[in-house]
């Protein structure tokens, strides 16, 4: 339990790094055989949960695809980059043990690639904002692993006291026939003890009645 205790302590120190440790840079990635400009994101979440998140996040701004790994929109409803629809393509994958997000915006007719753009600063908080997201279900999901293996272990010490308490019941009833056996037995000893003597006493009368040569 202590362990866990200082686990839990620990991740809440971690925290702070996790964040940090999601930075939002541009770049260039081939999607379905194609480069595309776009910004990036690294991100601590396991890949297989980061996906999940960034697929519920996009939904929320339109009907999503996904197709070999790439998830795309074409009308994404996303005011604070456009008031018109955008396209949206993305990909979540993993590298040294560090999760990436790939996100390629186009606004009209171009993909946002510059960075003096206010559409770029835009798409930039999009992805700083699923970033947020993305940490806040992630400490959802791991107050959730907790509570389940708490909820295993609390499960499993109950098994066990119920076990213990039986246990303890079928001794205590077991001592009880003992201490009842024990009793039985004192008084058969005490007249085994008294049949005894009484045999004791007619081997000596006997062996007096016998005549002296």
């Amino acid at each position: 339990m202590r362990t866990k205790i200082y686990f839990l302590a620990l991740l809440g120190g971690l925290l702070p790094y996790f964040v940090s440790a999601q930075g939002v840079f541009p770049g260039k990635e081939s999607l379905n055989g194609k480069d595309y400009f776009g910004l990036n994101l690294n991100s601590s979440i396991p890949t297989r949960n980061l996906e999940g998140y960034w697929e519920d996040y996009l939904k929320t701004y339109g009907k999503t695809h996904s197709r070999r790994g790439v998830i795309t929109m074409d009308r994404a409803n996303v005011p604070t980059i456009s008031k018109e629809p955008v396209e949206i393509l993305s990909q979540v994958s993993s590298a040294r043990n560090i999760s990436h997000v790939f996100l390629a915006v186009k606004v009209g007719e171009r993909f946002v690639s510059n960075f003096t753009d206010s559409t770029y600063t835009a798409s930039e908080n999009f992805l700083k904002d699923f970033a947020a997201y993305a940490l806040a279900r992630n400490e959802v999901r791991l107050a959730e692993e907790y509570y389940t293996e708490a909820d295993k272990n609390h499960k499993t010490l109950e098994r066990d006291n119920d076990r213990i308490v039986k246990e303890i019941e079928r001794t205590q009833k077991k001592l009880e026939e003992l201490m009842r056996d024990q009793e039985t037995n004192k008084a058969d000893l005490a007249g085994s003890v008294i049949d005894l003597e009484n045999k004791q006493k007619g081997l000596e009368a006997a062996k007096a009645r016998v005549p002296k040569l």
